[in-house]
């Protein structure tokens, strides 16, 4: 079983924090919630914006939307054509031109593959003019990480940086809470590939507020900064927030990431009753009519601002303190990630989806945060 198969297995078997063997019933938040954790209506990024993501030296500079590159060359979750190169490389030119240069991949999609074509992407442009963050495979299925539970990162980063034809990444992750070191040894494997020059930055993903702040205080020995926390945050999934997730991540200058941001295209449009996105979505898998409450909702404030659904929920996570990932295949999605940016919703806006909003569930195998 190769690298893509065994998160999709993963998946299956209820890494996904709403699928498997959790009830696909919806806890909806308690709307005495509603309007809380916003941050201030002047903070409006553009695509030229620029986040700052801690580091041992120089911070990292990326814009405030990242383009998450899951689906470039993934057959087992996102039925992956090579036909669909060209359309991919058009929306990149409309996001880089825009100002978005910030590209998140990892080794285990598809299998490697989408290391590669994320290096196809940026070929011939100056190196500082883009952000690449790639993701070590720390799971228990890969010898690498008993034998060398310490160097196990950055063997594994050499091997991305070879298919991604780069000396070197802006930003480096542990994929998930799964490896089989402590996070004492993960740790400081994470610091080798920062003092090694193969890493900028490090983050990790997938991890609960604890896991994050003790991930930090163990880098902290190494005199490295913990500069990302990624986990899966929409307004389908807001545990995150309701944790504390957030919040502990801001006040220590960490920046938190959000995947699956559109629900798996749940949150678009695209999909309904009668036209339900692929069992290989997992992420956020309600049935679509449960949804309906919230796509009302996020139509009718784009029809107000005109502007698509997809842009009003990434704007919904931009308002909340988070920078999104967004997967992005053509052209139309890129535009609407571009429109995500330059505005923002009012607290009106952000109180009406935050009545129609879900918590979301957690697995310890995969999603703790």
């Amino acid at each position: 079983m190769d690298q893509a198969e065994v998160l999709q297995a993963g998946l299956s078997a209820g890494m996904s924090a709403v699928s498997g063997f959790h009830s696909s019933k919806p806890n909806w938040v308690d709307a005495s919630l509603a309007g809380k954790n916003i941050i201030p209506l002047d903070e409006v990024p553009t695509a030229k914006s620029r986040v700052l993501f801690l580091s041992a030296t120089k911070p990292v500079s990326a814009s405030p939307l990242c383009i998450g590159a899951w689906p470039w060359g993934d057959t087992p979750t996102w039925h992956w054509s090579d036909d669909e190169w060209p359309a991919v490389q058009a929306a990149w030119k409309v996001l880089y031109e825009a100002g978005i240069n910030f590209i998140d991949t990892a080794q285990a999609y598809g299998s490697g593959k989408g290391e590669k074509l994320v290096g196809e992407a940026v070929r011939g442009l100056p190196r500082d003019s883009f952000v690449i963050q790639t993701k070590w495979l720390s799971t228990a299925t890969k010898l690498t990480n008993f034998i060398h539970p310490v160097d196990a990162p950055v063997k594994c980063l050499k091997e991305s940086l070879e298919r991604l034809g780069l000396d070197y990444v802006d930003i480096y992750l542990v994929h998930g809470p799964i490896h089989p070191q402590s996070i004492h040894h993960a740790a400081e494997g994470m610091a080798k590939c920062v003092h090694d020059g193969l890493a900028r930055a490090v983050g990790v993903a997938n991890y609960s507020k604890e896991d994050m702040l003790k991930f930090a205080d163990e880098l902290k020995k190494y005199n490295v900064p913990l500069a990302v926390n990624q986990c899966e945050f929409s307004v389908l999934r807001r545990l995150p927030e309701l944790s504390g997730n957030i919040a502990a991540a801001r006040e220590r200058g960490i920046v938190f990431q959000s995947y699956s941001s559109l629900g798996q295209g749940r949150l678009t449009g695209k999909y309904n009753k009668e036209n339900p996105p692929p069992k290989t979505y997992r992420f956020s898998s309600y049935p679509m009519e449960e949804l309906e409450p919230v796509l009302a909702v996020l139509r009718r404030i784009g029809e107000r601002h005109g502007k698509s659904m997809a842009s009003v929920a990434l704007n919904y996570n931009i308002s909340k303190g988070v920078v999104p990932l967004v997967g992005i295949r053509n052209e139309k999605q890129a535009r609407d990630a571009v429109e995500a940016l330059g505005w923002r919703l009012s607290i009106e806006d952000m109180v009406a989806i935050d009545k129609v909003s879900i918590e979301g569930k957690t697995t310890k195998l995969w999603q703790q945060g």
